[in-house]
């Protein structure tokens, strides 16, 4: 796959820029279409955003209430284990070493804590198309699968990361677990900023 023609700043942008989910969503895949024309992503145009919003945000909340004094987030995508739609496909760890003042990622690959993985079901409904060799090929199919997971988790993540409590400040992590990984979300105070992309 060629990596160069993944719009990973272009993603990055507009998870920082544009504030509707949907939206977001949308541009992305537009971008996708544009770096690389294919009929694979009109199966992503419907994906369930809001519920999948929802399911990770109380998933996060829960991994914070019991770890209050976490300053940093790292969320680690694994496309591996789904197990037909009753395994897991994003890892959360919880850092209390992290200065979350500033963009600096050591602490993310080695937290203190580790909670319960969680399923974000819409990046399993559309994993068929990562797999079917007889509609799509190689090219098409990895390509997709990794703007499709990174930037859709992204955008479900920076939602669930805004809408958390907490009393002190921090920073998130989010990609691939063996691979590339993002600045998201970092929280000062009161002030929830997304600060996605690289250091």
């Amino acid at each position: 796959m060629n990596f160069e023609l993944i719009p990973l700043q272009k993603t990055m942008e507009v998870l920082k820029s544009e504030p509707d989910p949907e939206a977001a969503f949308q541009k992305i895949l537009s971008f996708g279409n544009k770096s690389l024309p294919s009929s694979i992503w009109i199966h992503y145009e419907k994906m369930n955003l809001s519920t999948d919003i929802q399911e990770a945000q109380a998933w996060i909340q829960q991994s914070l209430d019991r770890h209050p004094q976490t300053s940093g987030i790292y969320l680690g995508l694994d496309t591996l284990n789904m197990n037909e739609g009753t395994g897991t496909n994003i890892e959360i760890g919880l850092s209390i070493s992290c200065n979350p003042n500033e963009l600096v990622d050591d602490w993310a690959y080695v937290c203190e804590h580790y909670g319960e993985s969680h399923l974000i079901k819409g990046l399993f409904e559309v994993s068929h198309t990562f797999s079917n060799e007889q509609k799509w090929n190689r090219e098409e199919r990895s390509f997709a699968e990794y703007l499709i997971f990174l930037a859709y988790s992204g955008v479900v993540l920076r939602e669930a990361l805004f809408s958390i409590e907490s009393d002190i400040n921090f920073l998130s992590m989010w990609g691939f677990h063996d691979g590339d990984m993002f600045y998201l979300v970092q929280k000062m105070n009161e002030i929830k900023e997304v600060v996605a992309g690289k250091e």
